[in-house]
């Protein structure tokens, strides 16, 4: 499955995280999927989220958002996201549906090809565009 990551440190004012704060996280990392659709010509945008807070995070600590491709419909596919800390232990899991809308119109349209072919690749979307490729220019 195609997958994407981020590396952050968590900031807060206070000692713990707030879950919005980490919601954002969840957001930042569904960035490459946001921008991978764009070069496609549509628009993916969120139409549901469940989102478990297995764990407390506080100011300062490492987390890693992997997100990969799950599922695929016909105007809509899963990403699941997984949070977690330094020493590996799941702070947040999340799914996410997402439709594709035409960027104009604004309507649902098809999911690209191109999503549902990641189904079956072990792709890196951070990697591919950190690289440059799959942007249309």
């Amino acid at each position: 499955m195609a997958y994407s990551e981020l590396f952050i440190v968590a900031e807060a004012n206070r000692g713990h995280v707030s879950n919005v704060k980490l919601f954002e996280y969840l957001d930042d990392g569904r960035k490459w999927w946001y921008r991978y659709c764009i070069s496609l010509g549509v628009e993916a945008v969120v139409v549901h989220i469940e989102v478990d807070y297995k764990k407390e995070v506080f100011n300062r600590n490492r987390l890693g958002v992997q997100t990969s491709l799950e599922r695929v419909g016909n105007t809509s596919f899963t990403l699941k996201q997984t949070m977690t800390n330094d020493q590996q232990e799941r702070m947040v899991a999340a799914e996410v549906v997402l439709t594709t809308i035409n960027r104009q119109s604004r309507q649902k349209v098809p999911v690209p090809d191109e999503v549902r072919n990641l189904l079956n690749s072990d792709s890196n979307l951070t990697e591919e565009y950190s690289a440059g490729r799959n942007e249309k220019g």
